[in-house]
C-alpha cells in the first residue's frame, strides 16, 4: 500500500462542470449525495436559483478552484480547443479532466503536455478529437498510463441501443406529424 498513490476524500474535493445542460444537471444531481463542492460554467443556463446546491462561475473561476473538471459543452466555434495551453496554465496542479462531450473541445497536444509535465494527473476521455476510431492509435494520448480512452462507447448497454432506437423513431414520427423534433438542440441548453 506504500505505493499507492494518495487518494483524496470525494468531500474534499471540487467538481467543475462545464456547461449545465441536461447531462451535466444529471452527473451534478447523482454527485450531490457525495457532498463534494460542485461549480459550473454556463454562460447561457438562467435557472440558477432551482440549483442553489451548485455555485455559477466564471471559465477562470472553474480552472482556478477545480479538482477535477468534466466537460458537457457542445462542440462550436466558441468552444472549439476551450481546454488549450492557456487554459490549461490556469488550471489547478493535480486536475484531472473528463470529457464525455465532444474531442474537438479539448487541444489533445496541450492535454498531453500537461499530463507529461504532471500539471494534470490524468483524463478520462470518451471522445477524442480524432473522427474515425482508426486513427486514434495516433493520438498520443493512448500511450499514457493515466488516461482512460472509451472510444465513444462509456453509454452503451443493450438497453441504451434499444432506448436509441425508440427515441429515433419517436423523434422521427414527431418530426413528420407535427413538425418539431422532441429532441432539439438550441444554444445555451
Amino acid at each position: 500500500y506504500e505505493k499507492i498513490k494518495p487518494i483524496r476524500r470525494l468531500s474534499k474535493l471540487t467538481i467543475g462542470l462545464l456547461s449545465f445542460g441536461n447531462i451535466s444537471r444529471r452527473v451534478a444531481e447523482k454527485l450531490r449525495g457525495f457532498n463534494l463542492n460542485i461549480i459550473t460554467y454556463d454562460p447561457y443556463f438562467s435557472n440558477e436559483e432551482k440549483y442553489n446546491w451548485v455555485k455559477f462561475v466564471t471559465l477562470n473561476e472553474l480552472l482556478n478552484n477545480s479538482d477535477v473538471i468534466s466537460i458537457h459543452t457542445p462542440l462550436n466555434k466558441e468552444t472549439y480547443h476551450l481546454i488549450n495551453k492557456d487554459s490549461i496554465k490556469k488550471m489547478k496542479d493535480g486536475v484531472f479532466i473528463i470529457n464525455t462531450s465532444r474531442g474537438g473541445l479539448i487541444d489533445e497536444i496541450a492535454l498531453f503536455n500537461g499530463i507529461k509535465s504532471g500539471k494534470i494527473a490524468g483524463a478520462g476521455l470518451d471522445v477524442l478529437e480524432y473522427k474515425d476510431e482508426i486513427d486514434y492509435p495516433k493520438s498520443p494520448l493512448v500511450k499514457l498510463d493515466n488516461v482512460i480512452i472509451t472510444p465513444h462507447s462509456s453509454w452503451y448497454s443493450e438497453d441504451a441501443v434499444y432506448e436509441l432506437q425508440i427515441k429515433t423513431a419517436e423523434n422521427v414520427y414527431k418530426m413528420l406529424s407535427e413538425g418539431k423534433p422532441l429532441y432539439e438542440v438550441k444554444k445555451g441548453n
